[in-house]
């Protein structure tokens, strides 16, 4: 059971965890601006006095992380007895936060567990996660991604969920306005990947109908005004119920589709996904003789239906056209080759991430996707 604090000013709750758990020590992982510049390090410092904390930070570590900085940050953190792991940032902050903890307590290398010919068999300290944007709901889930030679990862167990979350919306108002686009597009995303995953079930399409409501009610709105508390506060819940979405339904062909655009192109992870958002909504509402789902044709059609209504779309081919306005909206540019001409037809093919293709209710095979690939490329 994960214990949850939301609301403006939460982040003074730590000082309550760190009491009740007899914490001495706290093992941090933070990004190097956002931990500064979201008033996160003030706070801590303060909370630190008052409690007499030594603190042991971690911060060397990039927006893809790779095995080798987790692996540094298992030795940093194996230094010293630790009694506590906090996360803040964004996903990456996260998610490496995660694989610290869990692998500092496992046997093995951490290679041998995310390659998967090991199985996890230890879970590690307390973690508090406390994100500073509104995106990946990296605090509501059992994953956490990482890259090895260059290929992505994601490491799934129970014990890498969070103990504790912290939700302050005051710590995400200097989140700029692409950022606070990106990211929220990325929550937006999971949302409506979650809704018609193979994998859902009642209760992530529950959370993910939560998600795209409030997302679609405020992100506008909090990138044309990034002081507005009240929105940031609603695209934090919202992200909040994305991540619950995927950790029961995991994501589909749009995130599988994305990573290669980020790692070629240099386009942020919730830009790249947003780019193939709107060729998915059309995709999987008209190739329905491609069913892959276990229920069958009929339900995705209801599925599909029920998920066009939430967007306030009459089909696939207006809700595809609603998703690029809406990006134009946020400022983001709808088509990759208005912003990156480098990334190749084989490239795009050899980076699709299958695992997440499986999860897709529609199934994709080369010809497909070298028509998306098509697609996404411009306007004309």
């Amino acid at each position: 059971m994960v214990d949850e604090y939301f609301g403006n000013g939460k982040i003074k709750e730590s000082r309550e965890i760190f009491d009740d758990l007899d914490v001495e020590r706290v093992f941090l992982v933070h990004g190097e601006s956002s931990f500064s510049l979201s008033g996160v390090e003030e706070k801590v410092e303060r909370i630190k006095d008052e409690l007499g904390l030594e603190i042991v930070e971690f911060t060397d570590f990039s927006s893809n992380p790779k095995v080798e900085e987790v692996k540094e940050g298992v030795s940093l953190f194996d230094e010293k007895d630790n009694d506590i792991v906090m996360a803040v940032g964004g996903g990456s902050s996260i998610d490496v936060a995660k694989m610290i903890n869990l692998f500092s307590v496992q046997k093995s290398e951490p290679e041998e567990y995310i390659l998967g010919r090991k199985d996890i068999e230890n879970g590690g300290l307390p973690l508090l996660a406390v994100p500073t944007t509104a995106g990946t709901g990296s605090e509501a889930t059992h994953f956490a991604v990482v890259y090895v030679d260059g290929e992505k990862y994601s490491v799934a167990h129970d014990s890498i969920l969070p103990d504790y979350v912290i939700l302050d919306p005051e710590l995400t108002l200097t989140l700029p306005e692409y950022q606070t686009a990106c990211t929220g597009m990325d929550a937006l995303c999971q949302a409506i990947e979650s809704y018609w995953s193979v994998n859902s079930t009642s209760k992530s399409k529950e959370y993910a109908k939560k998600a795209i409501d409030m997302i679609l009610d405020n992100i506008v709105r909090v990138v044309e005004n990034t002081d507005d508390l009240e929105a940031r506060e609603e695209m934090l819940r919202g992200a909040n119920f994305s991540g619950k979405a995927i950790n029961i339904s995991k994501t589909t062909a749009a995130h599988a589709c994305s990573y290669v655009i980020t790692s070629k192109c240099g386009i942020p992870h919730g830009h790249a996904v947003a780019i193939m958002m709107k060729e998915y909504l059309r995709y999987n509402g008209t190739n329905f003789d491609k069913v892959v789902d276990e229920r069958g044709v009929d339900y995705l059609r209801k599925t599909m239906d029920e998920l066009y209504l939430i967007l306030d779309c009459s089909g696939s081919q207006e809700a595809s056209k609603f998703f690029e306005r809406l990006m134009g909206n946020v400022g983001l540019e709808a088509y990759l080759g208005d912003i990156c001409k480098d990334l190749t037809e084989e490239e795009f093919l050899e980076g699709v991430n299958v695992n997440r293709l499986s999860n897709n209710p529609i199934s994709l095979e080369k010809k497909e996707l070298k028509n998306i690939f098509r697609r996404i490329q411009t306007n004309e």
